[in-house]
């Protein structure tokens, strides 16, 4: 009877586990919500036609239409293409076409170098270890369920389908996937700074998954299958920023370089004025 019991919680616990990592598991959040990209057909008010796709997200999309060629979509409204009103110039996308698109655009200059904040607060020890639940380099960090989880850099945050996910589309065109965490403090359109409190660690903490969109990947304007590189970035430590090693604790560093390292002179020049007011 006692050996039933001890299955039935080895059951219970790894069907709780399961759900918890497909519900937040990195395939999941890379879904586009329904209805994120649409193209039509508008007037403006001198009476030009236009075919505009509208990006519902808050970070870049490339788009590559069939029998065409690729775009770059930032968010809101991009005209493709124009025609003016009264010319008598044939219309190349007179006829129906489908079309493929993906979260991102190409990187163009990716610095290996540029240090990342760890996910805890300043002064605190944490390790990671790899996230055997996700099929891609994921890092699952040392801490305590309910614990606060900061942002390791600054970005703006996308839409996704679980509330509970994050993720932060950074200005070099590289994201930070959130995962596993209990409640999540961002909603999407936010604009977020390194070092801060962006969320509650859940049963397995937080697992962060770096990665961008690899032009490498794509041939002929198409991806020929998973289209982005996963990467180990270097975190700002005690002992310096490094690539930290599996399994071993280091102490978090988050300073006004690093927090600042991604804003624009004005918002450097706002940030400091704010922290001296305190």
């Amino acid at each position: 009877m006692k050996h039933g019991k001890t299955q039935t919680c080895i059951l219970l616990l790894f069907s709780l586990f399961t759900c918890n990592s497909t519900a937040q598991s990195l395939m999941s959040m890379m879904k586009q919500p329904f209805n994120i990209i649409e193209s039509d057909w508008e007037r403006n008010s001198n009476q030009d036609l236009s075919l505009v796709y509208t990006n519902n997200d808050f970070c870049d999309y490339y788009v590559y239409r069939i029998d065409d060629r690729s775009y770059e979509l930032h968010p809101g409204k991009n005209t493709i293409f124009k025609i003016p009103k009264g010319s008598n110039f044939d219309n190349p996308f007179k006829n129906p076409s489908s079309y493929r698109f993906y979260r991102g655009i190409f990187v163009e200059k990716f610095d290996v170098k540029r240090p990342y904040a760890l996910p805890v607060k300043n002064g605190v020890k944490t390790a990671w270890k790899t996230d055997i639940r996700e099929s891609k380099k994921t890092l699952n960090f040392f801490m305590h369920q309910g614990d606060t989880v900061y942002s390791t850099r600054g970005g703006m945050a996308c839409k996704t389908s679980d509330p509970r996910q994050l993720l932060i589309y950074h200005s070099d065109h590289t994201f930070a996937a959130y995962l596993g965490m209990d409640e999540n403090f961002i909603v999407p359109g936010e604009e977020v700074m390194t070092g801060q409190p962006i969320g509650i660690a859940g049963r397995w903490t937080v697992s962060i998954s770096y990665f961008f969109l690899d032009e490498n990947k794509f041939e002929s304007l198409q991806a020929t299958g998973y289209p982005y590189s996963h990467f180990m970035p270097v975190f700002r430590t005690d002992e310096g920023d490094v690539q930290m090693e599996e399994k071993r604790k280091y102490t978090a560093v988050i300073d006004d370089e690093l927090i600042m390292q991604d804003m624009s002179k004005r918002e450097q020049k706002r940030y400091l004025k704010n922290k001296n007011r305190k």
